[in-house]
């Protein structure tokens, strides 16, 4: 993404992750339920936090011979004992993940001294209408996988079809498990019910990226990159600034916010609109349910304020295209303010120049929408000791390195991780780390509460507090397995 005298990437790429393309909509409701999240611990000071990336990282040296009631069904050295893994697609994943996967796969095979073989098992992942992650993993069922890779939005849907084995006992017994080494809110996500199935190795922020260089050039006086700064007012503000129509005799303006609504459903039924409106209504919210699981602050006026916010970027400020809108002009030219995108879906070439990672914009509740990826062990593993063992290694394989690690590390780790961030943006990641907010619906719930608002309120005219009503039926009446 740049301007004319930048490197540019493709309109694909640019649109998946700046447009929160199709990988970004997987995404759009995540973490498990947390209705009151407690206020973080101060960070720790960086000799600790250093200490502890330390000890991450050098876990797999011993993570075999500290393995949990060792017994002689362990596979020794060199065995090569075959673990097939379901993991999502490089078109899913993105290259981010994919690349995390691959290496992974052969690095823990290496951690593990050969005791371990570990393949891919590709999964299906058509976004249809009646598309879900359980039955995806039951059409490779003859490939007998014994781990699965699973994004936090599908975690309902393999539990209620009983398809992951818990890891509470596992955890329990597992000496090198540190449940304080975690991201506040990032191990409960891959909690059901309280029973842990999954275990998180990459969280991944959603976040604006802003036009540095073209805010130098024409003046524009940013906010600061924090939960408190950039609010829903000061996010509108700096995209006025940045924002100006297209010259009625042809050519480009500059589009304030790279955000569109498409005007029809896709050919998988779905209503879409960027960036998305679930992330903005649990940036206002923390959560979409309250202490007993129900989901009434979707209906208060927290979240009415958020569509009400919608409505007018689409109708009022004309900030949001309705159309099927191509944005390859303003990024190769550069003439763009606002962006959105989350960092594991991110592609190198976007922060380019003087590109700045800030939050989601903040409509209230000083938390940032954030996802994690999970593994877990397949229920139908045929041993459940050795499929941990297994785990274990590809665990210590891949958390660490990835973009970003599901337990606390300090920014200047964070810049290791991300060579390629502009400024002190390694320090905007780590404020957006350590005040997360994670969701617990499931895909379904998130593509009801989606659909129902773009469709009758942004694209028709309920009322938009009528429309979070219809959007809580709907979910409501969703059968439990989500």
């Amino acid at each position: 993404m740049g301007s004319a005298r930048r490197t540019t990437y493709s309109r694909r790429s640019a649109l998946r992750a700046l447009a929160a393309g199709p990988a970004f909509l997987i995404l759009a409701a995540c973490g498990e339920e947390a209705p009151e999240q407690p206020t973080p611990p101060a960070t720790t000071g960086r000799g600790d936090l250093d200490a502890a990336l330390r000890r991450a990282r050098t876990a797999a040296a011993s993570v075999t011979e500290r393995a949990p009631e060792p017994g002689p069904s362990l596979p020794q050295p060199g065995q090569r004992r075959a673990v097939p893994v379901a993991v999502m697609s490089l078109e899913v994943a993105g290259p981010r993940l994919f690349g995390l996967f691959a290496n992974g796969l052969l690095d823990a095979g290496r951690r593990s001294e050969g005791r371990y073989k570990f393949d891919d098992v590709p999964l299906d992942f058509s976004l249809t209408s009646d598309w879900s992650m359980s039955r995806s993993l039951a059409a490779v069922e003859a490939s007998a996988p014994e781990l699965v890779v699973f994004f936090d939005i599908d975690l309902d849907d393999l539990v209620a079809h009983d398809q992951l084995m818990p890891l509470g006992d596992f955890l329990a017994a597992d000496p090198d498990f540190d449940p304080g080494a975690f991201w506040p809110g990032v191990l409960e996500s891959g909690r059901h019910d309280g029973e842990q199935f999954g275990l998180p190795f990459a969280v991944s922020p959603s976040f604006t990226l802003v036009n540095g260089e073209l805010a130098a050039e024409r003046d524009i006086e940013l906010p600061e990159p924090t939960l408190q700064a950039f609010t829903a007012e000061a996010f509108l503000r700096t995209a006025q600034a940045f924002h100006e129509p297209d010259p009625p005799d042809g050519g480009l303006g500059t589009r304030g916010i790279l955000g569109v609504v498409l005007p029809e459903p896709t050919a998988s039924g779905d209503y879409l609109v960027f960036p998305p409106v679930t992330v903005a209504l649990l940036s206002a919210l923390g959560s979409f349910r309250d202490s007993s699981g129900g989901l009434a602050p979707l209906e208060g006026d927290k979240a009415r304020e958020v569509l009400e916010f919608y409505v007018d970027l689409i109708h009022r400020h004309q900030l949001l295209k309705i159309g099927n809108f191509d944005f390859g002009p303003y990024l190769q030219a550069g003439t763009w303010g606002i962006g959105f995108g989350t960092i594991a879906f991110s592609d190198i070439g976007e922060f380019l120049a003087d590109n700045r990672v800030y939050p989601f914009p903040a409509f209230g509740s000083g938390r940032n929408p954030t996802h994690t990826f999970n593994l877990g062990i397949v229920k139908s593993a045929r041993d459940p000791e050795v499929a941990y063992d297994a785990l274990r290694h590809l665990y210590s394989a891949i958390a660490p390195d990835s973009t970003l690690p599901p337990f606390r590390v300090d920014a200047a780790a964070i810049r290791k991780l991300m060579p390629e961030l502009n400024g002190d943006d390694e320090n905007v990641l780590l404020h957006l780390l350590e005040n997360a907010a994670f969701d617990g619906s499931s895909r379904s719930e998130s593509e009801v509460l989606r659909d129902t608002i773009v469709r009758d309120v942004f694209l028709g005219e309920t009322d938009p507090a009528e429309g979070l009503r219809r959007a809580v039926q709907e979910m409501q009446a969703l059968p439990a397995s989500g």
